[in-house]
């Protein structure tokens, strides 16, 4: 999963103000990206908020569109979950995850793993898929 700014379509719906960005910050870059054949996602949990990495607290990032906010960071999207849906293969019509007590330790070395962590630690219990 990228950033959802990283997309090569963002420029049609965000415009970044490099000169507002702290210097040493690329994220902030374009890239080709499998998009999963979504659309943009200005509530994605993985959108940074408007003022991210500013150097001089102006916008480093403003939506094209008006009255849209950006950089939510409190739950899943509609389109975040059909995303993790698609890149891990599951049900279309969702399932209930179980109640579990499992906790993870070590090392995570495999970018899947730790994104697929990731996103389940920010799943609640019981939450419909």
């Amino acid at each position: 999963f990228y950033h959802e700014q990283s997309r090569p379509d963002r420029d049609n719906y965000v415009r970044v103000n490099y000169a507002n960005i702290q210097q040493g910050n690329k994220d902030f870059n374009n890239h080709t990206v499998d998009t999963l054949n979504t659309s943009y996602d200005y509530r994605s949990i993985m959108h940074y908020s408007t003022d991210a990495f500013s150097v001089n607290g102006l916008p480093t990032i403003e939506p094209l569109q008006p009255n849209v906010t950006i950089g939510q960071h409190d739950n899943l999207s509609s389109i975040d979950i059909q995303e993790v849906r698609l890149f891990y293969n599951c049900l279309a019509t969702g399932v209930t995850l179980p109640t579990t007590t499992t906790t993870t330790t070590g090392n995570l070395t495999n970018i899947n793993d730790f994104s697929l962590l990731n996103m389940l630690t920010l799943i609640s219990t019981n939450e419909l898929l």
